[in-house]
Order: structure tokens, then sequence, then C-alpha cells
């Protein structure tokens, strides 16, 4: 992979961004992820598709 030669590391000198650096990992943001009803979304998807191919039919 062409990213593996690439050197990773990084210094931040500016008092300003460290202090913040340090905020963020001492406050982190809290994500929520919403359950996914799967059977839901596989007949959905099965509609959008039958209603995609019945219009390519008309053509």
């Amino acid at each position: 992979m062409a990213t593996a030669s690439f050197n990773k590391d990084f210094v931040v000198t500016d008092k300003k961004s460290v202090q913040q650096l340090k905020n963020d990992f001492n406050n982190p943001h809290v994500v929520t992820v919403k359950v996914r009803d799967y059977k839901k979304d596989k007949v959905k998807g099965i509609s959008l598709l039958k209603q995609r191919l019945s219009t390519l039919e008309t053509c």
C-alpha cells in the first residue's frame, strides 16, 4: 500500500493547539447510533429495486 511509506508522526508546537487537544481528549464527543431494522431495510430495498426495474421495462 502506498501510504505505508509515509511518516505518520507529527509535532504540535502551538500552545493554543496543544491546549485544545488536551481539552478534546478530556471531553470526548458522545456519538449515538440508532439500532437499524435490517428486515425493514431489506423490504424497502427490494421495493425500490422493483420500482426501478418496472420503469426500465416500460422504456
